[in-house]
């Protein structure tokens, strides 16, 4: 996420990597560096990653899949609803030896993927294309899988990223060291909302999907949160924070 809305910890752990580090970790940054080839969101490590941080991330060793056969890219029927399953948009499997379990649910946390400009894309390519440089992005950056568990697109398609069984990678720790990715569920809304508008129908299925989520885990309204009433960042951005407020209002989330 951007450095003027992450606090300190983020200035200090982009001023660790350097000036290459900050081009490649540029999601939310109001002014993304020139020839940047693409500007992907990274949340917050919550833990010491396995291995050293790359000082930079090289373009070129992103590599995204083909697109992915005509019958996977049929939304599943599961606990949650229809979502497209993960082989829509990777074969990769994460790496699961450093991996916390979940061991259940207590709060759902809303993000915008926030890259500092527009996201558009509305095909399945072009979603799954994304998903999978996000991935990439995040095992390079020594994640151990794509951060969050699911993503809402401008279609209104629920793509399942992470497993639920994994705790995410998508909060950093609070101000008093606590580890908010337990018991969380990450669902990314993919687009930046400081600076396009929200489509409707995007924004009603992430609003019907989180209450769907905490519904079946029997939780209260008072579990679904937004990125930023965790810790310090204006993640999910303005627009997505005004359709919240708006849905908390009426008793829809």
């Amino acid at each position: 996420m951007c450095d003027h809305c992450e606090g300190s910890s983020r200035r200090a752990f982009l001023g660790a990597v350097g000036v290459a580090g900050i081009a490649a970790l540029s999601g939310c940054l109001a002014h993304p560096p020139t020839g940047v080839v693409e500007h992907l969101p990274g949340p917050i490590l919550d833990e010491v990653p396995h291995g050293p941080i790359p000082s930079a991330i090289n373009e070129k060793t992103i590599v995204v899949p083909p697109t992915p056969p005509q019958n996977q890219w049929i939304p599943t029927d599961t606990a949650l609803g229809q979502i497209l399953p993960r082989s829509a948009w990777t074969t990769a499997s994460p790496d699961s030896r450093h991996m916390m379990p979940m061991n259940g649910v207590k709060l759902i946390t809303i993000h915008h993927s926030g890259d500092g400009k527009p996201f558009l894309g509305e095909s399945i390519h072009d979603i799954a294309r994304h998903l999978e440089m996000v991935r990439q992005f995040h095992r390079q950056r020594g994640f151990n899988d794509i951060g969050y568990h699911f993503a809402v697109d401008r279609v209104g398609r629920v793509w399942q990223l992470r497993w639920l069984k994994y705790e995410g990678q998508h909060v950093r720790p609070g101000r008093s060291g606590q580890r908010w990715n337990e018991h969380n569920v990450g669902i990314v809304v993919l687009g930046d909302f400081n600076l396009q508008t929200l489509p409707d129908v995007q924004q009603k299925k992430v609003i019907a999907f989180a209450r769907y989520v905490r519904e079946k885990y029997a939780l209260p309204a008072t579990s679904v949160k937004l990125h930023g009433e965790l810790v310090d960042t204006d993640c999910p951005g303005k627009r997505l924070h005004t359709a919240l407020a708006a849905a908390r209002k009426e008793k829809l989330v």
